[in-house]
């Protein structure tokens, strides 16, 4: 009897103690309905994170703001977001890294593009924009007055993308910076694309860690790594995980591209430099950020 009573209290602590474990490895990751997040989803859907021993919590937010804001209070154990936020939010003091590239602009997968109005677009109609974020980093680099006869852009900004959209649309701005798939949902109603992204070589979103989750890096890029392999070799098995997740238009949701995403890696210190110039060019820094700041330490 005292042998059976020791083996079930051995199981049940090895119960426990395992249930213990993967509680520890929990970790909460701020995300935005986005492209870029496709291979989170994946990871997620496919038990990948599980399979390191991770119980990874994807928590939605409908707006960068909400999601900083849950960051910066200790609410979350890492994010999904662009590098201007990611570096704002270091120099603010929040106690993360970067734990790997999640997109970068690609040939061929254009993520942000300036389009004209379907309604068109009189000489020095306004383009709208959002200011201080990665949309005006981009924009300063797409040159879109080329492809409009060398023109001189009247820049207005509309923060809320949709909004943004929605006048577009209506005529009431000239031209706009959209992500995708926005932009292709509007060159579907007769929008000119005049720039894109594609050409810029830069990291535009990455996925941060706080400092003290780092040691579950390596588990989580492992996973990562396998949801970014899973979607280059089976992309439509996703397409309905995209649609749903990453808020595709209706319209969009047939034929919209399946996007390939690069394997984990970190941001490069030039890479780096070319947005932290910037961002103290436009006061969003007040000095520059040491690189071993921003990534893991090695």
């Amino acid at each position: 009897m005292m042998r059976r009573l020791a083996c079930a209290t051995m199981a049940a602590a090895l119960v426990f103690g395992l249930a213990g474990a993967a509680w520890a490895q929990a970790l909460r990751l701020g995300i935005l309905p986005v492209l870029d997040t496709l291979p989170l989803h994946v990871a997620a859907q496919e038990g990948l994170f599980a399979a390191q021993g991770l119980d990874v919590e994807l928590v939605p937010f409908a707006s960068a703001m909400e999601r900083d804001t849950a960051m910066q209070s200790g609410q979350l154990d890492g994010y999904f977001g662009d590098l201007v936020a990611t570096l704002a939010l270091i120099r603010a003091g929040v106690p993360m890294r970067v734990a790997t590239v999640s997109y970068r602009t690609t040939p061929g997968q254009r993520m942000f593009a300036v389009v004209a109005s379907p309604k068109g677009a009189a000489p020095g109609a306004p383009l709208g924009f959002s200011r201080t974020t990665v949309m005006e980093f981009l924009l300063g680099r797409m040159a879109p007055g080329d492809a409009a006869g060398g023109q001189a852009f009247t820049r207005m900004e509309v923060k809320k993308i949709p909004i943004r959209m929605q006048m577009l649309m209506a005529g009431q701005l000239g031209y706009a910076i959209l992500p995708e798939p926005l932009a292709t949902l509007v060159q579907s109603h007769g929008g000119q694309v005049l720039a894109t992204d594609e050409a810029l070589d830069v990291p535009l979103t990455v996925i941060c860690l706080r400092e003290d989750k780092m040691g579950r890096r390596a588990a989580f890029l492992a996973a990562y790594a396998r949801a970014v392999e899973a979607l280059a070799e089976r992309p439509e098995d996703f397409r309905a995980l995209m649609a749903e997740k990453c808020q595709m238009p209706g319209p969009l949701a047939a034929g919209f591209p399946v996007y390939r995403y690069p394997a984990p890696s970190l941001p490069s210190p030039e890479e780096l430099d070319q947005v932290q110039d910037w961002m103290l060019s436009v006061g969003l820094l007040d000095e520059a950020l040491p690189y071993a700041l921003v990534v893991p330490e090695h």
